[in-house]
């Protein structure tokens, strides 16, 4: 580690010595600020001056971009628009025989140039090279480009003859065009019949003939699939959603199950008749529309109806808290089959703390979900706030229009 460091900080100390350097040496030099290039911007230094007083003083100085003389200047944009050819023409041969698009540049960095274009015609050619020929005859039409080259120093106009002809076409394209025209023929020909009969033969080949298949039906399989699936990813969603709600029903149920049991247990009554006492007082109420279907003590009727049918009371809450399948009941369970193994004498007392940790556990799951709700209203809020600041800002922006 530690011969990493001192490379580590070596290699810096060397960097920023040769950055220190290289910025005081390149731009300030012996009482002279070095000029950006040809066509640049203008840069601002701040320099230390000493001298004026006891005190160096700090002072802000523009330094514009270098310029050329005028007949230098002149001279090379004349130069360079005698070359220009090679820069724009791209798939071209020459500009006299122009058949795809040009690549009309507005700035040529090496030089510092900025160009101008302007079209003699813009349905045959626009400012950005734009080739519209495609409706052209072979003789092709003669047009002009303006070009308007500026630096720094002045600009220069030049006057380009032009001329465009159709696109170049493969032997396939011909074949095409060809056989298009033939075809086009033959229809104004039979316009008054019901079917176009197509040519059986092309300079000498037998030809025939075949839509294109269509493929868009292909898309309805696809989007069946993908419906069926999503249907299937569905139920697993709303299995899985259900099972969520109803864990946590069951935890929100839990402290007033132990908490009745607890009452039934400390008014001298068994365990097995607390439970059957809770299975009936649940089903009246059920009966009279008193309360709602309750998953706890829907578990806790099983219970009973497992005991009415001969499974043995430690079974049967062992299967209790199975079905619950959450600690607080499995531990409820775990209480029950051992007071029915050995006997637990403290019993009530372990059921008292179990209520209190109970109802400690649903206070601070009704926070949780206090905070879930919270949080699902963050987005219709965000939706609210964006109609409002469109029906805020739409009026302000029509006023300028």
């Amino acid at each position: 580690m530690q011969k990493r460091q001192i490379i580590c900080l070596t290699v810096s100390v060397v960097i920023f010595a040769l950055v220190w350097i290289g910025n005081r040496d390149s731009a300030l030099k012996e009482g002279a600020i070095r000029r950006s290039g040809y066509g640049e911007e203008e840069i601002w230094y701040e320099v230390l001056v000493s001298g004026l007083e006891e005190e160096e003083i700090s002072v802000q100085i523009p330094v514009s971009s270098r310029k050329r003389r005028e007949e230098d200047a002149c001279r090379i944009r004349e130069e360079w628009a005698e070359n220009l050819p090679a820069e724009i023409l791209q798939q071209n041969q020459s500009l006299k025989e122009i058949r795809s698009d040009l690549n009309l540049i507005s700035y040529y960095d090496e030089l510092g140039l900025s160009l101008e274009w302007e079209t003699g015609d813009s349905e045959l050619i626009d400012s950005f090279g734009k080739v519209y020929n495609q409706g052209l005859s072979e003789k092709g039409e003669d047009t002009w480009l303006r070009l308007t080259v500026s630096d720094n120093v002045g600009n220069s106009i030049f006057h380009i003859p032009i001329h465009i002809y159709p696109p170049s076409l493969s032997d396939t394209d011909k074949k095409v065009k060809a056989i298009s025209e033939a075809i086009e023929a033959v229809d104004k020909d039979t316009a008054e019949e019901e079917w176009l009969i197509l040519p059986g033969e092309f300079e000498g080949e037998k030809l025939s003939y075949r839509l294109r298949p269509d493929y868009s039906s292909f898309f309805i399989l696809v989007m069946g699939g993908g419906t069926a699936l999503l249907y299937g990813f569905e139920d697993q969603l709303r299995q899985k959603e259900k099972d969520k709600k109803r864990k946590e029903q069951l935890l929100l149920e839990y402290s007033e199950v132990a908490s009745k049991l607890q009452v039934y247990l400390g008014a001298g009554m068994t365990v097995r008749t607390a439970w059957e006492k809770m299975a009936q007082d649940y089903k009246t109420g059920l009966a009279a529309g008193r309360c709602r279907t309750s998953p706890a003590y829907e578990e806790v009727v099983k219970v009973c109806i497992d005991l009415q049918s001969g499974v043995a009371e430690s079974e049967a809450y062992r299967r209790f808290g199975r079905r619950c399948g959450l600690r607080p009941y499995m531990k409820l369970a775990s209480l029950l089959e051992q007071n029915r193994k050995s006997g637990l004498k403290n019993l009530r007392y372990l059921l008292e703390e179990e209520v209190v940790s109970a109802f400690e556990e649903r206070k601070n799951i009704a926070r949780r979900l206090g905070e879930e709700a919270g949080t699902k209203l963050l987005l219709p809020l965000f939706l609210m706030l964006g109609i409002v600041m469109v029906m805020v800002v739409t009026p302000a922006f029509l006023s300028f229009y």
